[in-house]
């Protein structure tokens, strides 16, 4: 009986020293209060450098659209805590890029309750929400912490956009397609920002490529390569790189789950965020509702 009791102390101390070593990292922001979990272990970690908590987790925000604009790490998230609720007030958040700290905020417009992509070209804000696109005025956005909206224009949901991308003087549209034979759109900025009042159709692509199903978001690194998040749900998540001038799928990495929308920093940093943890997925394995930083040469097979 003694040694039994012994046994069950050791046992007991074992797992007290284990849950120490394993304690919720300090992370910059606010950390959610509504669930005590660890961040899962997730692969690639060794690749992940900078993380902070997603902005507005405790108010049932859940992100969606992320790029870098300049030093900052802007991520658009709706408001919902019910898993059969997909739309919601939906806001658009500033991080400093450096340390985390949130710097301001602005709500969206109510046609902007799902607010997948984010991007930037010419110094501006593009949004997406399916079948919708719209231009923002980011400086005086920031300025008066009012959605200041340039242009909105309606796109072919053929072409989503569930998420966006940016190069040179174009555009990238991208859907969210769980079967079929999806395409990334490349429009041209001039035809966005000058092109009038006419809805955006297939017509208006100059280039396009082929996608991987499932993917959530999309930026061009240094190179010029493509890079695509993949995630559905509660299974596995991906991240893939793709040859820009024909779409092949040139490296696939195992990637946190639940992650969403893609950026670039000036670095050649990859960042990126996962909805896996938020109060409206809260049931999934995974638990990493973070805003993260990726280092493409350390993502390994």
């Amino acid at each position: 009986m003694i040694l039994d009791r012994r046994r069950m102390l050791m046992v007991g101390a074992g797992l007290c020293l284990a849950s120490a070593a394993r304690a919720r990292p300090a992370l910059p922001g606010d950390a959610p209060s509504y669930d005590a979990r660890e961040l899962t272990d997730v692969p690639n970690a060794a690749a992940i450098g900078r993380r902070y908590w997603s902005p507005g987790l405790n108010e049932g925000y859940v992100p969606q659209g992320l790029t870098v604009f300049g030093d900052e790490v802007l991520v658009a998230a709706y408001r919902s805590t019910d898993r059969e609720q997909d739309n919601g007030p939906a806001r658009l958040f500033r991080l400093s890029r450096r340390d985390g700290r949130l710097l301001g905020s602005f709500a969206l417009p109510a046609t902007y309750g799902h607010p997948g992509g984010l991007a930037t070209a010419r110094d501006t804000l593009f949004v997406a929400n399916s079948g919708r696109l719209l231009a923002l005025d980011f400086k005086e956005s920031c300025r008066t912490g009012e959605c200041a909206p340039l242009k909105e224009v309606r796109v072919d949901k053929q072409m989503g956009p569930s998420f966006l991308a940016a190069s040179e003087d174009a555009l990238w549209f991208g859907p969210y397609r769980r079967e079929g034979a999806p395409n990334l759109h490349a429009v041209p900025v001039d035809r966005i920002l000058a092109g009038g009042e006419a809805p955006i159709g297939l017509g208006d692509s100059r280039s396009i490529l082929p996608l991987p199903l499932f993917a959530q978001g999309a930026t061009f690194d240094r190179g010029g390569k493509v890079w695509i998040s993949q995630s559905s749900g509660n299974r596995p998540a991906f991240l893939s790189q793709l040859d820009p001038a024909t779409g092949t799928v040139l490296a696939r990495y195992p990637v946190p789950g639940g992650i969403e929308d893609l950026g670039l920093a000036s670095d050649g940093k990859l960042w990126a965020v996962s909805e896996a943890g938020t109060q409206r997925w809260n049931r999934w394995s995974t638990f990493y509702p973070v805003v993260f930083e990726i280092d493409p040469a350390k993502l390994g097979a």
